[in-house]
């Protein structure tokens, strides 16, 4: 068998780390070519690859015992803690885990395991590898899995303060969630987007409203980025509620469901109600109405009644001749035929107010043909400009003093 893939399948068998007593990692001759790999990797420099080759010569081998994890285990205890102190120092927690977990530093590893978790406790999946890692740490069969290991670096038995740490993470999750769902939803940020979206020109033939209107979008965009506060506050109401449900406590996750659908229902209402002149806002109203799943009890009738307000601030938008902000309600609403409507009734406004321009346009071009088209008229213009340039040649011959005036010259061709 090719030694790469024996290396591959022994490594991940490592992961197992709560495998039972009686489990094996290949056979005795399997362990020996890995063992044999992981030397001649040493002799050739590559530390990192002969520490998990030699992590991966350790375990058990189908036998009676295996020959090589002793020996394996000494030499994997120096290079994890050599590779893993300066991945460390690197700043890279991640593979400094890694090494110095493989040169059998449990300890050290369980140190910066826990600096990468707390740099992640945002995430409700960090605290569900968290638990799983001090948790396996903790099974007897670690420590018997693992004796060529500990028999080199140590006892070692996982910091229990860790564990504490890892189990307060979900309640803390939960208010973490819920300061940022707060803060997120930016009432003042909302109302300056309804304003900005009211005061968009609907005649894009006037210049001085479509300037005044593009500098407003700007300062907007200079002042709130490109955030985007519903959303926010969605991402942080998921967040809650994954925290919930994953916290191992009961009364955490009937805690988090309620304050989760409190909150879903009070923004939606609040979009509804008080930001409904931007179509956006609507949307995000309905958006939020999505979270609670189509099966929930408190959903009913909600987005049928959102649609229904779209309808009717579309029809009010269309009576007051405000194509753009009606199109945008349709599509809310779901009418997608009557906003691709009031669209082409938008572009037919605008045909009308630029046809003066194109009749004039078209009178210009007219004109133009008429006079081009005439040969002698073209040939008169022709001759004015050949002599405009031999009395230029003349001229820029003769002294300064003799020069005429280009108004002279003028004059004299009747230009």
């Amino acid at each position: 068998m090719n030694s790469r893939v024996l290396l591959a399948l022994a490594l991940g068998a490592l992961l197992c780390n709560g495998r039972a007593l009686a489990d094996c990692d290949g056979g005795v001759d399997d362990k020996q070519r890995i063992y044999e790999r992981a030397l001649a990797l040493e002799r050739q420099g590559d530390k990192e690859e002969a520490l998990f080759a030699f992590r991966a010569a350790q375990g058990y081998a189908c036998g009676p015992q295996n020959p090589y994890e002793a020996d394996a285990a000494k030499r994997a205890a120096p290079l994890g803690m050599e590779l893993g102190a300066a991945a460390e120092k690197k700043g890279d927690l991640r593979r400094a885990f890694q090494l110095y977990d493989a040169g059998g530093h449990y300890a050290v590893a369980d140190r910066v395991f826990m600096e990468l978790t707390r740099a992640e406790r945002d995430e409700p999946m960090a605290y569900q590898r968290a638990l799983e890692h001090f948790r396996n740490r903790a099974a007897p069969s670690f420590r018997s899995n693992n004796a060529a290991a500990l028999s080199v670096t140590g006892p070692y038995t996982p910091d229990p303060k860790y564990m504490v740490e890892v189990q307060a993470m979900p309640a803390r999750g939960v208010e973490q969630a819920l300061a940022k769902e707060r803060a997120a939803f930016n009432e003042q940020q909302l109302r300056e987007y309804v304003a900005l979206i009211q005061s968009r020109p609907e005649n894009v033939l006037d210049a001085d409203a479509v300037a005044r209107w593009t500098n407003a979008q700007q300062a907007f965009a200079k002042k709130w980025g490109d955030t985007d506060p519903a959303a926010a506050s969605r991402r942080a109401l998921e967040s809650l509620r994954m925290w919930g449900l994953n916290g191992n406590d009961d009364a955490l996750r009937s805690s988090a469901e309620r304050r989760w659908a409190q909150l879903v229902e009070q923004r939606a209402t609040t979009l509804r109600t008080a930001f409904h002149r931007a179509p956006k806002l609507l949307e995000d109203a309905m958006d939020y109405y999505r979270l609670l799943g189509a099966d929930h009890p408190d959903l009913a009738g909600k987005p049928a009644a959102i649609r229904s307000q779209a309808r009717q601030l579309a029809q009010q938008a269309e009576g007051e001749r405000r194509y753009t902000l009606a199109a945008d309600y349709y599509r809310v609403a779901g009418e997608d035929a009557k906003a691709e409507a009031v669209r082409s009734l938008q572009q037919q406004a605008a045909m009308q107010q630029m046809q003066p321009s194109l009749d004039a346009a078209r009178e210009q071009a007219n004109a133009l043909r008429e006079r081009f088209g005439d040969p002698a008229q073209v040939e008169a213009l022709r001759k004015q400009a050949e002599a405009a340039r031999r009395s230029l040649e003349q001229q820029s011959r003769s002294p300064a003093s003799s020069r005429k005036s280009a108004e002279e010259l003028e004059r004299e061709l009747g230009l």
